[in-house]
């Protein structure tokens, strides 16, 4: 099965009238996102399911991503993607939804690069970039060292194949 950890793109600065679930994608944010969709659609990633944090500027860039990859893909929120939540809580989830197609999460760090980590079986990896995507291919049968790293696609830049490039990368 193959895996897309997505980092949401670039939203507005946290401030004190704005709550923090409200939080959406700046202009920038949403040109990332589209630059990022494309990527992948040449890329020729379809996901059958992509599954978002509820946060806005997760779901706005789910919603991009879903607009230029296809119209087949099924968007759908769940809180154990949302900002501060338990990354473990998305293997669970993951497991529920292993039917063979495709995933795609987009969410928050530091879960996204937590979760890679779990699953590639490193004590830990590099954050993801707002905007990125990082492929995955993934093994729900095995317990430990479930996932292989496919590549890393940052928006704006040359796709990283090399494992190493893409996980120990400078912050």
């Amino acid at each position: 099965m193959q895996l897309y950890l997505v980092r949401h793109a670039e939203a507005v600065e946290r401030s004190e009238g704005l709550a923090e679930e409200l939080r959406h994608l700046t202009r920038r944010g949403r040109k990332q996102a589209a630059k990022l969709a494309k990527r992948l659609k040449k890329t020729k990633v379809r996901p059958g399911l992509i599954i978002t944090s509820p946060l806005v500027r997760a779901v706005q860039t789910a919603e991009l991503l879903a607009i230029e990859i296809g119209t087949d893909t099924v968007v759908a929120a769940d809180a154990c993607l949302a900002s501060g939540a338990d990354p473990t809580a998305v293997l669970d989830l993951l497991r529920g939804a292993a039917t063979g197609m495709s995933i795609m999460l987009v969410g928050h760090e530091p879960q996204l690069s937590t979760l890679a980590a779990q699953l590639l079986g490193y004590e830990h990896v590099a954050p993801l970039a707002k905007g990125s995507c990082m492929a995955l291919s993934w093994r729900p049968d095995k317990p430990e060292r479930s996932a292989g790293f496919n590549w890393y696609a940052e928006s704006g830049k040359k796709l990283i194949t090399s494992a190493r490039k893409a996980l120990i990368r400078p912050v």
